[in-house]
Formats: C-alpha cells, sequence, structure tokens
C-alpha cells in the first residue's frame, strides 16, 4: 500500500489526537538488542504503543504469521541475515496494505529510494536525540492513520458496491460520476450507460416540472431532499422509490450529490392492494366474520351487521354460538382442531338466527387461516333465504314440467339445446343425452320449405310467442305432427334463450283425416241411396197403379215384389258398407283357406267352383275378410256366371283372387272399387266398394289386373303375415 505525501500531511494533522489512543502494535526490528529495547520502551511510556521486537528478520516473519494483530513495522536496515530491504519485500508478499517504516541506521538515498519502490510507508534514519524518536512516534500513527482510514474507505466502497439499496453520485450539475451495480439491477441500464448521464434519463413524467425544481432548490441549498418518487427503468417499466439526496461538500464548497435510493413499489403495490381488500371487504355485499379458537367473534364486515340486524360493534366479541343456533359448543374444541392451514369448507343450509329467535338460511365458506402465530376462522356468509325460495320454485316447476303430458325443449339464444323433459324423449324417441347440445333440426322432416323457419325465427328473434303446426321426423325416421309454441326466455330485457311446448296431435290429425273420409263417404252414401233406392220405388209406384187398374194384377205384384226384394238387397249392402269403413286395431292371425271357406259357403255358388293353390296365416279381422271374399265371390258369379271358375293364391306380400270372366277393363279399374259403380243392370255397385274398404280398413293395396284365363284378378298387398 502505498501512502501519498498529501495523505501523510493530513494523517499528522489527526497524529496529536490519536497519539495517547493506546491501541498501536508495533513490531520493532533491530539487530541491536539495546537499542530495540530503549525504543521500545520510549515508544511505550511516551505514546501508549504496543511494542514487539524482535532482532532477527525470520523471527519477525513468524511473528507476523502467529500475532493477533500487528499495526505498523519499524525495521532497520543494515542486519545479519536478511537485510532490511529483503525483509520489506518478504513483508509486502503476505501483507501488501501493512504500514512499513524503514529505520536505517547505515542508510543512503539509494537506499531510501529503493525502500519507497518497494513499498514503503515511509524513511527515517536514526539519529541521536529525543526528537528523533518523537518524529518517529508521529511517523508510526501517521501511516497507521492513513491505513486505517484506507481500510475505512474500502469497506465502504465494498458496502457501496454491495448495498441493497441503488445509489448514485453526481457532480453539481447532476452529471453521473458513480453508480453502484444495485443502481443498474434496479433501472435496467447498465454502469456505462448510466455514467455521464443525468438522473433525467429515469423521468417518468408522473411527477410536474415544479416537482424537480424544489427538489433541486433544497439540494443547491447544502440541504437534504427525501422523498418518494416515481421513476421509469429502460424497460418502460415504472417503479416508485424513497430517495434521499444529500449534498457533498469540501470544506465550504459544494462538489456534487450522493443520492441513496430504495425501491418501495412492491410495498407500495402491497399497500395498494392491502387498500383494495380493504374496501373489498367492507363494501362487499357478501357478510364477511372472523372468530378466534375460543368461538368468540373479532371481526365483522358491515355486510354482515346488516344481515344480522346489527352493527359490528354489536356483533364482535359475542359468541358465534349465539347467532348459530347448530353451533355445538362441546364439539367446538374438536370443530377447530380439525381444520388445517388453508382449509376451506362450504356449507349450505346452515341457519342463523337473530336476537329476536327467528332463523334464516345461510351458505358460509369458512377457511383456516394464522396471523402472527394465532389462528382464525374466516367465512363469507351469504343469506340464501331467496335462493332457497327460488330454488323450490324451481324443482315445482321442473317436476311439472317432467311430469307434463307435453314435450318441453329449451334451447339458448342460438338454437342449442340445453333441456328436455322425459315427454319429449317419449315422442321423439331420442334420449336427454343424445338431444343435449343437438339442435331442433335434428327432427327436421324436410316437409316445410326454408321460409317456414325463416318466419319462425324472425318471430321469436323479434321477441313475440311463434304457434302452428309442424311435421317433424321420430329418431326411427316416422313422422308425427305437433301443435308447438315457442316463447322467448329473457334476463333484463334481453333474450337468452327460448322454450319451446310441443302437443303431439297426430292421433288428432288422423281422427280429423278419418271424419273427413266418412263425411265423403256419408255423401257419397247418401247420394248412393238416394239414387238407388228412388229406382225400386218408381218401380213400385208405377206397378202399384197398374195393380190398381189391371183387372190380373198377379204380374204387378210380382214386379212390385222384385223392386221390394231389390230394395232390401240394397239396404243390407249399404249397412255392410257403412260397417266396413273402420280402421282394424287389434288384428289376429287366421288361416287364408279356413276364411275363404268360411265366405264360400256363404254364397249361391250353385256350378261355381273355387281352387286354393296354397295358405297362408294372415294377421286379420276375420269376420271382415270373410266379407271381401264373399263379394268378390258374388263379383265372379255376377260377371263369369253360374259356373264360373275361382282360383285364390299367394304373393311375396299377399294374396290374390282371380276368375274366369270377360275381366274388367283398364279404364274402369279404378272406377269399379268406388261405392256404388256398376256395369249390370242387376249390380247394386256396392260389393267391390266393401271389398275396398276392408282391405283400406287393414292397410292393404289392393290392384286390379287381368286374370291367367282372361278374366279379373284382384292383388291384395301390403298384408300381414303371422308368423
Amino acid at each position: 500500500m502505498t501512502t501519498s505525501t498529501s495523505q501523510i500531511d493530513w494523517a499528522e494533522q489527526e497524529v496529536d489526537t490519536t497519539l495517547t489512543s493506546g491501541n498501536t502494535t508495533v513490531l520493532f526490528v533491530d539487530d541491536d538488542s539495546d537499542f530495540a529495547s530503549l525504543v521500545a520502551e520510549y515508544l511505550k511510556s511516551e505514546y501508549g504503543f504496543e511494542v514487539q521486537a524482535e532482532t532477527d528478520a525470520e523471527a519477525a516473519l513468524k511473528q507476523l504469521d502467529t500475532a493477533s494483530e500487528i499495526n505498523c513495522i519499524v525495521s532497520d536496515y543494515a542486519m545479519p541475515g536478511m537485510d532490511g530491504l529483503s525483509f520489506l519485500d518478504a513483508v509486502r508478499s503476505r501483507f501488501p496494505d501493512l504500514p512499513f517504516i524503514l529505520f536505517a541506521g547505515q542508510g543512503s538515498e539509494e537506499v531510501a529510494s529503493r525502500a519507497i519502490r518497494l513499498g514503503a510507508d515511509d524513511y527515517l534514519e536514526k539519529d541521536t536525540g529525543e526528537t528523533r524518536y518523537e518524529l518517529l512516534a508521529r511517523r508510526i500513527e501517521s501511516c497507521v492513520t492513513v491505513a486505517r482510514q484506507q481500510q475505512k474507505l474500502q469497506d465502504l466502497h465494498e458496502a457501496i458496491e454491495h448495498a441493497g439499496h441503488a445509489m448514485l453520485v453526481t457532480d453539481t450539475d447532476g452529471t453521473i460520476t458513480y453508480a453502484n451495480p444495485t443502481m443498474a439491477d434496479v433501472t435496467g441500464y447498465s454502469l456505462s450507460e448510466l455514467k455521464g448521464a443525468t438522473p433525467a434519463l429515469l423521468n417518468s413524467g408522473e411527477h410536474t416540472d415544479a416537482f424537480y425544481q424544489e427538489l433541486w432548490e433544497t439540494i443547491l441549498d447544502g440541504n437534504v431532499w427525501e422523498g418518494e418518487v416515481i421513476n421509469e427503468r429502460k424497460s418502460g417499466e415504472k417503479y416508485v422509490l424513497d430517495q434521499i439526496i444529500s449534498p457533498i461538500t469540501e470544506g465550504e464548497e459544494l462538489t456534487g450529490f450522493v443520492a441513496v435510493n430504495r425501491d418501495v413499489t412492491e410495498g407500495k403495490e402491497k399497500e395498494r392492494e392491502r387498500a383494495f381488500f380493504e374496501q373489498a371487504v367492507e363494501q362487499n355485499g357478501v357478510g364477511i366474520a372472523a372468530y378466534d379458537k375460543t368461538g368468540q367473534i373479532t371481526y365483522v364486515n358491515p355486510a354482515y351487521a346488516d344481515m344480522l340486524r346489527a352493527t359490528s360493534g354489536e356483533l364482535e366479541g359475542r359468541q358465534m354460538s349465539s347467532l348459530n343456533p347448530e353451533f355445538d359448543v362441546d364439539q367446538f374444541d374438536a370443530y377447530w382442531a380439525s381444520f388445517e392451514e388453508g382449509e376451506t369448507r362450504r356449507r349450505e343450509s346452515v341457519h342463523h338466527r337473530f336476537d329476536d329467535g327467528t332463523t334464516f338460511p345461510i351458505e358460509t365458506v369458512t377457511t383456516c387461516i394464522t396471523v402472527r402465530n394465532d389462528k382464525y376462522h374466516v367465512g363469507t356468509i351469504q343469506d340464501i333465504t331467496d335462493r332457497k325460495k327460488r330454488e323450490r320454485e324451481l324443482t315445482m316447476f321442473r317436476e311439472a314440467v317432467e311430469k307434463a303430458g307435453h314435450a318441453v325443449v329449451v334451447t339458448d339464444v342460438d338454437g342449442t339445446i340445453e333441456y328436455v323433459n322425459s315427454a319429449f324423449e317419449e315422442l321423439t324417441g331420442y334420449t336427454a343425452a343424445e338431444a343435449v347440445g343437438n339442435t331442433p333440426g335434428i327432427l327436421k322432416s324436410d316437409e316445410h320449405d326454408d321460409k317456414f323457419y325463416q318466419d319462425l325465427w324472425g318471430t321469436v328473434l323479434d321477441g313475440e310467442v311463434w304457434k302452428g303446426e309442424i311435421i317433424n321426423e321420430r329418431k326411427n325416421s316416422q313422422q308425427y305432427v305437433i301443435d308447438q309454441t315457442i316463447a322467448p326466455l329473457t334476463t333484463d330485457g334481453e333474450i337468452t334463450g327460448f322454450v319451446a311446448i310441443n302437443q303431439d296431435i297426430s292421433d288428432l290429425k288422423e281422427q280429423r283425416r278419418e271424419l273427413e273420409r266418412q263425411n265423403k263417404r256419408l255423401e257419397t252414401f247418401g247420394r248412393t241411396v238416394a239414387h238407388d233406392l228412388r229406382n225400386p220405388l218408381n218401380v213400385m209406384e208405377a206397378h202399384v197403379d197398374i195393380a190398381q187398374r189391371a183387372d190380373d194384377p198377379d204380374e204387378a205384384f210380382a214386379r212390385i215384389q222384385d223392386a221390394i226384394d231389390r230394395m232390401t238387397e240394397l239396404i243390407e249392402e249399404l249397412l255392410t258398407l257403412a260397417k266396413q269403413g273402420k280402421t282394424v286395431l287389434d288384428p289376429e292371425p287366421a288361416s287364408l283357406e279356413t276364411v275363404v271357406c268360411d265366405a264360400w259357403a256363404t254364397v249361391e255358388t250353385q256350378a261355381m267352383s273355387v281352387e286354393i293353390e296354397n295358405s297362408i296365416p294372415v294377421l286379420m279381422d276375420e269376420s271382415r275378410v270373410c266379407e271381401l271374399f264373399a263379394n268378390l265371390f258374388r263379383n265372379a258369379r255376377e260377371h263369369a256366371g253360374d259356373d264360373a271358375s275361382v282360383r285364390v293364391g299367394t304373393l311375396l306380400d299377399g294374396f290374390y283372387v282371380e276368375d274366369d270372366g270377360p275381366g274388367i277393363p283398364p279404364d274402369n279399374r279404378d272406377q269399379v272399387l268406388k261405392s256404388g259403380f256398376t256395369t249390370s243392370k242387376e249390380g247394386t255397385g256396392f260389393g267391390l266398394g266393401i271389398v275396398s274398404q276392408i282391405a283400406e280398413a287393414h292397410d292393404w293395396n289392393v290392384e286390379i289386373t287381368d286374370g291367367s284365363e282372361g278374366g279379373a284378378r284382384f292383388e291384395f298387398h301390403g298384408v300381414k303375415i303371422a308368423q
């Protein structure tokens, strides 16, 4: 360690106040033991130094290795073995900063020069007289003082370099001359970027010009400025610091400033968070309460106090058991111990009690926390009276919907199904799991055009109710008809979804169609009755008149009897026709051969013959199918004669009946199956109409073709074969 002249001069000014401090230890090395003892005694008695004397440089080096503290070395130059310069060189290799004074008895300028180059702090020549020893003492103290100050400066520099606070030094113009590494870490600027810049580099724009003007006026007046500053890092991120700026002076002259900055961004953020949470807790509409291990309430927020029709002051200090009738005091300790730190438990339908004894349902969420080693339970409490009421109403509504006979569908505003009831499942064949997440488009039957659905959507999206009939398709592809009402669901005036109530009117529509068919048949029936009965009545009237005027009325009476027989036949045929229009609801299996034989026995077949190629069991109304065959046999006799041949056989999906008569012209085949149509004067025109209605009642299709021998062939398709 090299000591400058200015440092020595400054140190000597401090010697007068430190010579008697008694805390300096000197290692004195001289081969003249008497002289060494003399000097040691003088330094100790006059100046209070602790002196350890050695006559050999080698021994002195060992002493340095073992001594607890040596503050300064004073060494002779000319010594046997290792001289003073060699000793100095050895000391510097081990202790570069230890003060060393060469006290030479045989010195020279060359020795002094070499000593300074090797790192000696001072050089003195031995002389007689007390003043020489006094000078030595002052030089010792001066060197020690300088060394100590340099160590302090080094320690201070190390402290500043590794300080947790950001520090910088500027000149009087504000130019940064020094910044510690923490300053670089905090600001994001490197040390080289900071040095030579000004603190304005960190200006965030958050402070006014007046703010900075007041700061500068304070420090330029030699005063310390202290305050909070919002700066900006190199990244653009803002941060908050507590800053102290102190003037640096040399004598009376201001030479610069030192600023110590403490980053309090995190602390400020915590303050804001704390303020936010305090406000959130105090102004929250949810009740919040805390109680300790004794069950005593330590805090309630205004919302909780309002819930209990009390004030916070009236509730704090009370026991939770006074508010909660379900609070088991005897089990409280076990309940308290069962909670783990940070654990949260939710309870619903707990009841709280007003001071008048009435109770109300609440939902609580309780969390276990620790504050300053004390355990607390903090709970949020919500009055769920209204919610429970809504839940009861919703349960009743849901039960009503589930048990309703109508299918109910709820969708969101985009038409995605969110709920269906069991009636929907039964009606459509889709389960709730299959329907939810889909759209009603899964039921589309293609019976309606795009405009139909556009009008529907336009109506409900306008907030209006849509009503109408829709033909949909079940999962099994079977079509059905519903009477549908779609109503918008709204929240605060905004459409959030739709509810559709569907009544299956398929049977009703079929009944209406059947009624229309019956009305048409009745209309036809009426016209036929009026027409066909009028003819025999006219005949009867005419022959009654003839019988009254004729001498022999027997022929007239015979004609009258024929007319009566004709009317009787017509009436019987009409009654049969009226009965055959009903749909067969419960068909039963019957042998085709058996029914054919029974029908054959009811007809006057005379010389006719019937051939049954094969027989199959058919699901039918046996008596009505017997009537069907009987009418076909009569039709064969009427058109093919009394010796007609009839053949009955089976088809892939039914059976046929054919005769050997003249057949039916293609142009008449669609007409002959209608009631009242006949090409025979003797026929009623109802027989084949009865056949058609019986087939229709069984849901069979009738097709008339040419027989194998040129007669008429009636084929019945869609017949259900019994298993």
